[in-house]
């Protein structure tokens, strides 16, 4: 008999996965499948995955009870402190037919956190850039000197630097001073 829709259970985990740990992910999220595919009250599994390293996994139940039975279970929890090991979390459990989740995501990172390693990033990079300009194009006026070093740095940040940096400090970005991931 199918379940009552105003009675089912969602749950959401949300994961910002540490770089390198990408095929970690994939075989526990398998692992999660199996055990969700065996517990009482299971109907499905939605995966959604954002930008590389970030991911969030959809789970249906009969109900809240099944859904909270089978998250408790003791080799629910152990699985998912494998994976807490190398990535950050936010579950979220709505029951009923017409549900909403907030998702954590790249917005959703703490200004601070983004501007310091921007910042840490940038300068080394403006540095190199703007003394190269001026070494090659020392006897042209400012403004010409500008053009190629705002132009290599905005290059260089678009295409080389920043999705690594974003690769590399997502983990920590978007945690919360609990070290949980912030919608």
């Amino acid at each position: 008999m199918p379940a009552d829709p105003a009675h089912t259970a969602t749950v959401v985990t949300s994961r910002a996965i540490r770089a390198g740990h990408e095929e970690d992910f994939e075989r526990w999220a398998v692992a999660l499948n199996a055990l969700a595919d065996a517990a009482p009250g299971y109907r499905a599994a939605i995966r959604l995955g954002q930008t590389a390293g970030f991911q969030h996994l959809l789970f249906r139940f009969d109900d809240r009870a099944s859904a909270e039975a089978w998250h408790e279970s003791s080799d629910v929890r152990a699985h998912v402190a494998i994976a807490d090991g190398w990535s950050t979390a936010l579950r979220q459990v709505q029951s009923g037919d017409h549900i909403a989740f907030d998702l954590p995501s790249d917005a959703s990172a703490s200004k601070w956190k983004r501007f310091v390693t921007t910042w840490l990033t940038v300068f080394p990079v403006l540095l190199l850039v703007s003394l190269g300009v001026r070494t090659v194009l020392k006897d042209v006026p400012l403004p010409l000197q500008l053009l190629p070093s705002s132009l290599l740095l905005t290059a260089t940040l678009q295409w080389i630097i920043l999705p690594r940096l974003q690769r590399y400090t997502r983990f920590w970005l978007l945690q919360d001073r609990s070290g949980r991931l912030q919608t």
